[in-house]
């Protein structure tokens, strides 16, 4: 059991420690009797699997109302400091509405699914929080105008004590993505956004 901890620690320092950030000792160290990460209960893993259904079925509504207001999403596309970030729950949802208009998207889905629910007892590096992370990995078959893409993915999951989503952090190589649409999905958004506000 302890070895499995220890696993599964080290491969959520992996994921989160993109960036050192200076902490008082009483943030960062744990008391003697306390493990730094220990694991989180399997309602979280079901959580996360419920919220991979909703967002793969393209109801993105309906995956909204597992976000908390305050939420943050984060794409892969740059390092700590320069990766696109959506803020807010009305944006995060919006953006994805926005993605199924404009990108010719068919259909989504996530296949071999894996959900490691963990517990951080002390402030994590870069994201600053505490309580339950759960950490996944899946295939996504993407359907873009009849053109397959096919994506390894990895997510990162915060949790509310409330049990609603405010941290989203993803990692995947878009690549198998930009050959299909022939663009930068986070340009075509973006733009097309940016062009219908000046429209009307």
């Amino acid at each position: 059991m302890k070895k499995s901890v220890l696993f599964l620690a080290a491969l959520f320092l992996i994921l989160f420690s993109c960036k050192d950030r200076e902490k008082d000792q009483e943030d960062t160290v744990a008391s003697e009797d306390q493990s730094n990460y220990e694991v989180a209960s399997d309602r979280y893993s079901d959580l996360s699997d419920e919220a991979l259904n909703r967002m793969e079925s393209l109801d993105f509504d309906s995956w909204g109302e597992m976000l908390a207001d305050n939420v943050e999403y984060y794409f892969p596309d740059g390092d700590a400091d320069t990766r696109t970030i959506l803020s807010g729950k009305q944006e995060v949802i919006d953006w994805w509405k926005n993605w199924k208009k404009n990108t010719g998207i068919d259909k989504m889905t996530f296949t071999d699914r894996v959900h490691i629910p963990v517990k951080a007892n002390t402030k994590l590096n870069y994201s600053g929080l505490t309580g339950v992370i759960v950490i996944s990995y899946f295939s996504n078959e993407m359907i873009y105008n009849g053109q397959p893409a096919n994506v390894r993915t990895n997510v990162a999951v915060h949790y509310t004590k409330d049990s609603l989503i405010d941290r989203f952090y993803t990692y995947y190589d878009r690549t198998p993505i930009l050959k299909v649409v022939n663009a930068n999905v986070l340009d075509i958004v973006v733009k097309r956004d940016s062009v219908q506000e000046d429209t009307n």
